[in-house]
């Protein structure tokens, strides 16, 4: 695949671009390793190798081809889904982390808010419910599970420490079973009083 065919506007020097040609060629093995390293779902895995074919592009584009000094090109390759990998990780654990956060009221505040902020706004009052009904950890994991569909091995790398898969499977298990109550259940609207 040539990299003016629909995927960048600009063309690189042939040299730079046989380079891209042979490390386009290792897509496959990409979105293996990117599964690997994150164990996210596909619709994060794909972002990911998004950000690692911009990368390359744009090294490839504004330093010319790799040379020597650089070493093999797949080893560079590799550096980069490492990099995206983590950063993306690192990413997802702030938002999680920026969601959850005690100060919603910024984006109540907020004159023109994006629709991304209107739902947190939304979604303040069911935090603080819940932000009394469930330990820090359980609403962490909660809301890694339930906001961006990981699982208990990504979501117990997300959070280190002492997080282990057994501790976020355990922690999600009570979490919805608190949300099953009548106690939380009731308060956040998600069940009704039956009548007598």
């Amino acid at each position: 695949m040539r990299l003016v065919q629909g995927l960048c506007p600009e063309a690189l020097c042939p040299e730079a671009q046989d380079q891209w040609d042979l490390m386009y060629k290792m897509a496959p093995s990409v979105r293996r390793v990117v599964y690997q390293r994150t164990g996210l779902p596909a619709w994060a895995r794909e972002d990911i190798e998004s950000r690692v074919w911009v990368a390359l592009y744009a090294r490839l584009k504004n330093g010319g081809p790799l040379d020597a000094r650089i070493g093999r090109i797949e080893a560079y390759l590799w550096t980069i889904v490492r990099r995206e990998a983590h950063d993306y990780l690192a990413e997802l654990k702030q938002r999680a982390e920026n969601f959850i956060g005690d100060d919603l009221s910024p984006l109540e505040r907020e004159a023109h808010p994006s629709a991304e902020d209107e739902c947190l706004a939304d979604l303040a009052p069911a935090m603080a419910i819940l932000r009394e009904e469930f330990s820090d950890f359980q609403l962490k994991v909660f809301a890694l599970a339930e906001a961006y569909d990981l699982t208990a091995p990504v979501i117990a790398k997300l959070l280190g420490g002492t997080a282990t898969k057994a501790s976020v499977r355990d922690a999600l298990r009570h979490a919805r079973r608190k949300l099953k109550s009548d106690r939380v259940g009731l308060r956040l609207g998600l069940t009704v009083l039956a009548e007598d």
